[in-house]
């Protein structure tokens, strides 16, 4: 079982989960990769330049690569690992490769939801969510969110039907809801077949059938 599937209670469902735009991923990455292209290019020169010297140079210019490509994996995993989720009753946010750090709102606290977004935010669908009590101080904040309309939009139905203001019966698993972006959903799919939410049947013939509507 996932570790978000040990947190969940006893009938809870999932109705929402996203993660860190893979924007922030790719500026943490890139910034490693020059950095070990450049690394790489000075234990060559060195190497050839400078005899017996230039072996040093090579060997410690090598060890500073495989730290740089450690760094990329553990940026990589972080971000595997860092989720948004909205439950029917809470939003969770969950930290952590090893030792784990969960933050937990349950939905009769949150009081508001403040989303900021840039125009490239727009553009590219990320921004940051801050979840507010009634004194109007942050609780729970997540930066550079993936979907974040998404994201609010199912706090505050999800708040909603907790209040009775919706039927609770029409709340859906978050791998039932529809979407318009096929992409998205494959997305959402191969998240949830990862945390083994859905088995590998499950998961191949839910994407065949999104496969179908292009």
């Amino acid at each position: 079982m996932s570790y978000l599937g040990e947190l969940m209670g006893e009938g809870e469902t999932v109705v929402f989960a996203s993660r860190q735009h893979w924007f922030i991923l790719f500026a943490r990455v890139l910034l490693e990769l020059i950095l070990l292209v450049l690394t790489i290019a000075a234990a060559v020169v060195s190497y050839r330049a400078w005899d017996p010297p230039g072996q040093y140079i090579a060997i410690a210019a090598g060890a500073i690569g495989v730290l740089v490509l450690l760094s990329a994996l553990h940026d990589y995993m972080r971000w595997r690992n860092e989720q948004f989720v909205v439950t029917d009753r809470r939003v969770l946010q969950l930290q952590g490769i090893v030792n784990k750090n969960v933050l937990d709102s349950s939905l009769e606290k949150i009081n508001d939801v403040e989303l900021q977004q840039s125009i490239f935010g727009r553009m590219f669908d990320y921004g940051s969510i801050e979840i507010l009590t009634a004194s109007e101080e942050a609780i729970n904040r997540m930066d550079n969110i993936a979907h974040p309309l998404q994201f609010k939009r199912a706090m505050q139905d999800a708040r909603a039907r907790y209040d009775g203001y919706l039927d609770r019966s029409q709340v859906r698993p978050y791998e039932q809801q529809p979407r318009g972006d096929v992409q998205s959903l494959l997305e959402q799919l191969a998240s949830l077949h990862a945390r083994g939410v859905l088995s590998d049947t499950e998961f191949e013939t839910k994407k065949r059938e999104l496969l179908s509507r292009i």
